[in-house]
C-alpha cells in the first residue's frame, strides 16, 4: 500500500511539471552532493543464520541530479550509500556482521518557498536497495563463557552446523522519506541538509554451513525488513540564471448596476453566476441506531459489560475467550528426526539423572502459575542474547512461523512425568541437551507442558526450568 503511495505522488510530479515548468522562468536543472552519519535500524536474521543485530553509526554519502519545475516541485536522481558494522548475532560468542547498502531512488520534492532565503521541503522516492553482507557464525569453546575445562559449545546463531558463513548481496526494491532545509547563498547555490529514511523489502543471502568438521553444504538467510536513517548536508548547484516569476494583473472591471445574490453588480441578471443548491442536511447514526443531525443529540452509551476468561483476560463477549486446551498425556516418538533438539540417538545409554537443579536453565519455577512462566519466559527473551535466540529456534521447531513472538499463555499447562521418562533434558544456562532418562523424586518430574502446533510434546521442569522433550 505504500508503494503504492509514493508511485501515485512521484507520477503526478511528473504529469504537473511540463505544464507548470512553461509558466516559469527559474527552472533548470541542478547537481547536488551531501555527505553525514547514518545507521541501519535493528535487523532480524532468519533461515539458516539466526538472532537479531544492532547497527553501529558511521559515515554516509549522497549524490543527486534533478530538474527544479521553477513552482516548488522538483524531481531527481538520487544514489547513496551506507555502510555499518552489526556487531556479534544476538550478542553471541564467535559471531559478528557488517552490511554495506547503496542505494538508486526517483525522488519527488516539494519546496516552501515562504521564508525568504530558507527553504524547507519534503520528499518521497521510489527506487532499488542493494545489500551486501558479511556474516559469520561458528562453535566456541565453553572457556570463553567462564566454564571449567574446555568444550565446543553448539553456537546457537548457526542453526544444525558447527559453522555459517555468508559473503553476498541482493537487490530489492525499496522506498524512502526526505525531509530538509535549504539556505540560497546565491541564486545558483544552496546548502543543502537534510534527513532521510530507507527501508527496503527482506533481503535474501546464500552462504554455506558445515553440519559437521570437514563437511560443507548450502546455506540460506534473510535480513528482514532492512532500513536505515541517515542526516547528511553539502550543496545543491542551480545551472543558468534564477529569472523573475510573471505576476499576472487583473483587469480592472466595469461595475454594473444590477446587484445579484452573492453581492456582485452585473449589467443585468442573466450575468449573475448561477447560485448553489443548497447543502443537503447531514445526519449520522448512533451507537443504538437512531438518526440525528448532531453527536450531541445521541443517547449515552452504557459501559461495556466484560468477561473473565479462564486464562484471566478480559472480553466484551465471554465468545471471543480462547478456546481452553485439553492436555492429553500423550509424548514424543523416540527416534532421529532433522531437528537437532528432538534427535533421539537410541543407540545410546541415557544419562541416568537423579536430581535436578544442578544446571539450570531457567531457575526454578515451583510456586508459579503456567501464565506465570510464561511470564517469566517473555522477560527472559525481551533480555534478548542467548535466550531469545534459543526461544525462538525452539518454538519455529515446534511449529510456530514467528518463532516466540507467537507464544500465548493458554499454551501452557502444567503435568508431572512419569518415573522412567527418557528423551532430550536441557542442561545449563547456554542450553546444552543430551539424552537422558528421569529416575528422579516426583518433585523433580513436575513439569511445565506447551502446546505445539506440529505435534511435538515440550515440556520445561519446575526444579530447573530445563527443557525436556519427553519421548516415553
Amino acid at each position: 500500500m505504500k508503494n503504492r503511495l509514493f508511485v501515485a505522488a512521484a507520477t503526478a510530479a511528473l504529469l504537473a511539471a511540463p505544464s507548470l515548468a512553461s509558466a516559469q522562468d527559474d527552472a533548470g536543472w541542478y547537481v547536488r552532493g551531501n555527505v553525514g552519519y547514518g545507521t541501519h535500524t535493528d535487523i532480524d536474521l532468519t533461515g539458516d543464520l539466526v538472532g537479531d543485530v544492532e547497527s553501529e553509526g558511521n559515515i554516509a554519502g549522497s549524490v543527486g541530479v534533478g530538474y527544479d519545475f521553477g513552482n516548488n516541485w522538483r524531481l531527481e536522481g538520487d544514489l547513496a550509500q551506507l555502510w555499518t558494522d552489526l556487531g556479534a548475532i544476538s550478542q553471541i560468542p564467535n559471531t559478528s556482521a557488517k552490511l554495506e547498502t547503496k542505494t538508486a531512488f526517483i525522488n519527488a520534492i516539494y519546496d516552501f518557498s515562504e521564508f525568504g532565503r530558507w527553504e524547507p521541503y519534503i520528499g518521497a522516492g521510489l527506487g532499488l536497495v542493494r545489500g551486501n553482507t558479511t556474516l559469520t557464525a561458528h562453535d566456541f569453546p565453553s572457556a570463553s563463557l567462564g566454564t571449567a575445562g574446555v568444550q565446543n559449545v553448539s553456537n546457537p546463531a548457526c542453526v544444525g552446523a558447527v559453522a555459517c558463513s555468508f559473503k553476498d548481496g541482493d537487490t530489492g526494491l525499496g522506498w524512502q522519506l526526505l525531509a530538509g532545509l535549504g539556505y540560497q547563498i546565491s541564486d545558483s547555490l544552496t546548502w543543502d541538509t537534510h534527513y532521510r529514511y530507507t527501508n527496503s523489502n527482506n533481503l535474501d543471502f546464500v552462504g554455506t554451513k558445515a553440519p559437521s568438521l570437514g563437511s560443507t553444504s548450502a546455506a540460506a538467510a534473510t535480513m528482514e525488513n532492512v532500513g536505515a536513517h541517515a542526516v547528511m548536508t553539502g550543496f545543491r548547484y542551480k545551472f543558468g540564471q534564477k529569472g523573475t516569476k510573471m505576476v499576472k494583473v487583473p483587469l480592472p472591471v466595469a461595475k454594473g448596476s444590477y446587484n445579484c445574490w452573492d453581492g456582485s453588480c452585473t449589467m443585468s441578471a442573466a450575468e449573475c453566476p448561477p447560485e448553489p443548491a443548497p447543502e443537503p442536511v447531514r445526519t449520522m447514526q448512533c451507537w443504538d441506531g437512531s438518526v440525528v443531525t448532531d453527536a450531541a443529540q445521541c443517547p449515552v452509551q452504557p459501559a461495556p459489560q466484560t468477561f473473565t476468561c479462564w486464562d484471566g483476560s478480559l472480553v466484551y463477549d465471554v465468545n471471543q475467550c480462547p478456546v481452553q486446551q485439553t492436555v492429553v498425556s500423550q509424548y514424543n516418538i523416540c527416534g532421529p528426526s532433522p531437528v537437532a533438539i528432538f534427535n533421539v540417538d537410541q543407540t545410546k545409554t541415557p544419562k541416568n539423572v537423579r536430581r535436578l537443579g544442578t544446571m539450570p536453565e531457567f531457575g526454578d519455577s515451583h510456586g508459579l502459575t503456567p501464565n506465570q512462566f510464561f511470564e517469566k519466559l517473555q522477560a527472559r527473551y525481551a533480555a534478548g542474547g542467548t535466550d531469545r535466540a534459543y526461544l525462538n529456534y525452539l518454538f519455529k521447531s515446534m511449529g510456530y512461523t514467528n518463532g516466540f513472538r507467537d507464544a500465548q499463555s493458554y499454551m501452557f499447562s502444567e503435568e508431572t512425568l512419569p518415573m522412567g521418562t527418557t528423551g532430550i533434558l536441557g542442561l545449563g544456562e547456554q542450553h546444552h541437551y543430551a539424552y537422558s532418562v528421569l529416575n528422579t523424586s516426583e518433585r523433580d518430574r513436575e513439569a511445565f507442558r506447551i502446546q505445539s502446533a506440529n505435534g511435538s510434546v515440550v515440556h520445561f521442569m519446575k526444579t530447573c526450568g530445563n527443557y525436556m522433550y519427553a519421548c516415553q
